[in-house]
């Protein structure tokens, strides 16, 4: 299976969203009003009423107006175009936001609309909580061919829609080009050129690649090279406890983590800063690298350093396992409906999923494209102003290269139990507290922990 969708292509291709993909179609009977009709019908008594419908969106973000504004825009947009109808956002930063979804589940109050981790959300679908809405989102073909390949599998359970991605989840490598520049260095295509640029950086006094372990989720570019060492050859059977994740092939990506860390890739006080500060070491230039993902592009678009900054995937390696070439353009964690809220409300359960099909149709992509300056999950045919966002513009050439991506990167694959000890792995040898082989064993011992094998 999971060689099967690493093979997936993750096609990029830029197609216009269909006119109608913000719009229900196919057979309605008088008796059963499609959700645009429900919708429309109340937009027309809304002057007759000073009653909204209103309903709340739970964001992952404290601060969803500055932190995403392609979510805020598409929801003040939407509100614009639909006065009867009322979004409450609650922002709340990702830990304490995905706790009080557990909380809520447990007390049967989840929002209307919100933001859950994958792992938690299959929970949640065992549990009745969260919404079956294949038929609202498949049977208007328009939209349902609106996505890209593999966005509507985030949250597919036994061939129904649970859920729809927020965004890619499209890790990588940030470059600072003009620090390379200064140093005679080009942006490297290999690990051995990685660990050139490491020195010769070193020797020159600039960090190279900013990264904050204390944040242990900042592994994205690294979890890119995990890929590159068979994490999908083998990750089927470890979850089945067939194999150990101390194997062969896994313990040679613990120890190339051992081997960056030896040279001085990471700033010194690695173990001490979060991501943040990670990133502000980038845009200070004092580092030439940053790991992350296509969530900064707008940020580095409006700096100073626009000029300089590039994307790509991390380097290749010559002892590496299996296709080399991995991207990740895969889907990040989903957006999710009540349950409760379909079954008791189903007028404004219809303005939620007419929400979605504003939001993931033609006018929420030029919203989150054109606006913001972030990659859709979305088709969309447009053109990039190269001048004004020249990151932007390089990003999407990156997002249309033919670089294979799994579906889902490795941390949505496994179970939601195993994430935090996937990422602990990691930055445990990076903060030196695991060697190689010590973190492989942590996580066959987490496994056993939870329960995965006996």
């Amino acid at each position: 299976m999971a060689k099967k969708i690493l093979a997936v292509l993750f096609a990029f291709s830029m197609f216009i969203m269909p006119l109608g993909g913000c719009s229900s179609s196919g057979d309605k009977t008088p008796q059963e009003p499609s959700q645009e009709t429900k919708v429309n019908d109340a937009s027309d008594n809304a002057d007759d009423s000073e009653e909204k419908i209103k309903f709340v969106f739970a964001e992952h973000i404290a601060d969803v107006e500055n932190q995403a504004p392609q979510v805020w825009g598409v929801v003040q947009a939407y509100m614009k175009e639909h006065p009867n109808v009322e979004i409450e956002i609650q922002g709340t930063d990702i830990n304490e936001h995905i706790n009080k979804m557990k909380m809520a589940a447990q007390s049967d109050s989840l929002p209307d609309l919100f933001y859950i981790k994958t792992g938690v959300a299959r929970e949640m679908i065992e549990a009745g909580q969260i919404a079956d809405i294949t038929d609202d989102i498949m049977a208007d073909q328009s939209f349902a061919e609106g996505f890209l390949d593999g966005m509507t599998d985030v949250l597919e359970v036994d061939g129904r829609i649970y859920g729809l991605p927020c965004e890619v989840q499209a890790n990588g490598i940030w470059y600072n080009k003009k620090l390379f520049e200064q140093c005679g260095l080009e942006i490297p295509e290999t690990y051995e050129e990685l660990l050139n640029v490491c020195k010769v950086f070193r020797e020159n006094g600039i960090i190279p690649m900013a990264r904050g372990a204390k944040d242990t989720y900042s592994v994205w570019a690294l979890t890119n090279m995990f890929c590159r060492f068979g994490f999908f050859d083998h990750i089927d059977a470890v979850l089945a406890g067939e194999e150990k994740w101390n194997n062969p092939d896994y313990l040679k990506f613990y120890e190339k983590l051992r081997e960056m860390t030896e040279l001085g890739m990471w700033p010194d006080n690695v173990s001490s800063i979060g991501y943040w500060e990670a990133t502000e070491l980038f845009m200070g230039e004092q580092a030439a690298m940053l790991d992350s993902g296509v969530w900064d592009t707008k940020k580095f678009d409006s700096s100073e350093l626009k000029e300089y900054i590039y994307f790509d995937w991390g380097p290749v390696f010559d002892d590496g396992v299996g296709t080399q070439e991995i991207s990740m353009k895969a889907a990040s964690f989903p957006y999710c409906v009540s349950a409760k809220l379909k079954e008791e409300d189903p007028q404004k359960y219809a303005v939620v999923i007419d929400f979605l099909k504003f939001y993931y149709g033609s006018s929420g992509t030029k919203i989150i494209v054109e606006d913001n300056q972030c990659v859709p999950v979305t088709k969309y045919q447009g053109t990039v102003d190269s001048a004004a966002y020249p990151v932007f513009a390089r990003v999407m050439e990156k997002m249309n290269d033919n670089w294979q991506s799994p579906v889902l990167a490795p941390n949505f694959y496994i179970p939601g139990d195993l994430e935090a000890s996937y990422h602990d792995s990691i930055t445990g040898v990076i903060n030196g507290v695991y060697t190689p082989e010590e973190a492989c064993d942590f996580m066959d011992n987490q496994m056993q922990a939870i329960g995965l094998f006996d």
